[in-house]
């Protein structure tokens, strides 16, 4: 062997070896930016930030996407990530759950080089985003309702009859409420608590027309408009009653609380408008002339033992 050949064989090892350090080297960082990855992820899953946990795989794996260890590691926080959705569902924590599904779905694209490998669909994913979404309406709507507040309630159910539009499932759902705020109403209305059952039947009467196609206990008929109406003449003219007979007791800040609930399902009332103006005029006035001590509503100082 000359020369030239055996400085050619030279170089070539040195190439070789060369190439063999830089895949050592190139591995070796590979590692430890998995082991990082890793480790940051964990953090993501125990705080329950299931979108940065997929998110720091991904960004390692579109660095190094040939590395089968990192395809590996941004495979298993994915499929993680949606037991952590299904562990949450089954346990009742909807809001978790919904978390799960929606982090998944929304970075679903990014899983085509993969998506074959999963054990689950994106249809799967939306039909437990969808189970979680109407129990967590279930859950709202009822407390609302213990609440007092029924509008907010119904609010609760027609926006998930706008998300799923023709969903038989949330038309149920949404007919179902309707019926528990009838019935709410109802026995309102039968305890002669005119506030509650005004503010309920009103509310229904405005949203009549959105119940339409529901079924039953949501739709009730022809007969339903006349029937609400009605129930609101009885609430308007119970409250106004009962308003006058505070009133001319002299107990003027009850009368406005009376004659306010009624305003409260029938703002345009302009008799019942005038009629709490007049109280309130005649309260300030009395505050302004009677001195000293809290007021009854009446005029009358709130201190004992003066004759």
């Amino acid at each position: 062997m000359n020369r030239t050949e055996k400085g050619g064989w030279v170089a070539r090892g040195m190439v070789l070896a060369l190439a063999a350090l830089s895949f050592v080297a190139c591995a070796s960082m590979n590692k430890a930016a998995l082991e990082r990855t890793s480790a940051e992820s964990a953090e993501s899953f125990a705080e329950g930030d299931f979108g940065k946990a997929i998110d720091l795989n991904r960004d390692l794996y579109e660095k190094v996407p040939k590395d089968a260890k990192v395809l590996e590691g941004f495979v298993a926080a994915v499929e993680e990530v949606k037991r952590a959705g299904d562990r949450a569902r089954v346990q009742g924590s909807h809001v978790a759950a919904q978390g799960a599904y929606r982090a998944l779905i929304d970075r679903w694209d990014g899983f085509s080089a993969f998506e074959l490998k999963l054990s689950f669909k994106r249809t799967d994913l939306e039909a437990g985003l969808k189970d979680c979404r109407l129990a967590t309406c279930q859950e709202l709507f009822r407390q609302e309702l213990l609440a007092g507040h029924p509008a907010a309630a119904l609010a609760v159910y027609q926006d998930a009859a706008k998300e799923y539009p023709g969903d038989t499932s949330v038309k149920a759902m949404y007919a179902t409420g309707v019926g528990e705020l009838r019935a709410k109403g109802a026995k309102a209305l039968a305890a002669k608590d005119y506030a509650e059952a005004g503010m309920i039947n009103g509310l229904l009467l405005k949203n009549l027309a959105s119940f339409k196609g529901l079924g039953a206990p949501a739709e009730r008929g022809a007969s339903d408009r006349k029937e609400l109406t009605e129930a609101l003449r009885t609430c308007s003219a119970g409250l106004t009653n009962s308003g006058l007979v505070e009133y001319r007791k002299g107990n003027l800040e009850k009368a406005v609380a009376l004659w306010s609930d009624l305003l409260a399902f029938d703002p345009e009332n302009a008799e019942i408008k005038k009629a709490v103006e007049t109280a309130k005029a005649q309260l300030s006035q009395l505050k302004r002339t009677v001195p000293g001590g809290a007021k009854d509503g009446s005029g009358r100082s709130g201190k004992s033992g003066q004759n």
